[in-house]
């Protein structure tokens, strides 16, 4: 692991330190890069397909959050996917 992966680890769980932090003081921690994606843009995202998609609600991998207009997700709690679909070489 060089430099550059190191510091993007320490960044990655300061940045995790910071939302419990906030999760816990303030509620829902609201980043730029924390926003609401649909279920659509989570298949996108991960490069998953439909049934994939239904597996990992199922089997609780992916949490979506209830409403109305249908399941959404906050971006930020899709890291540990991102990372699995990245070392499948689906994105």
């Amino acid at each position: 692991m060089n430099k550059l992966d190191k510091l993007i680890e320490v960044l990655e769980k300061i940045y995790e330190i910071i939302q419990l932090f906030y999760k816990n003081n303030y509620g829902h921690l609201s980043l730029p890069e924390d926003e609401l994606l649909s279920r659509q843009e989570v298949k996108d995202y991960l490069g998953i397909s439909e049934s994939t998609y239904k597996r990992k609600v199922r089997d609780g991998n992916l949490k979506p959050q209830r409403f109305p207009g249908g399941d959404r997700f906050y971006k930020s709690e899709l890291k540990g996917e991102l990372k699995e679909s990245k070392r499948k070489g689906r994105i």
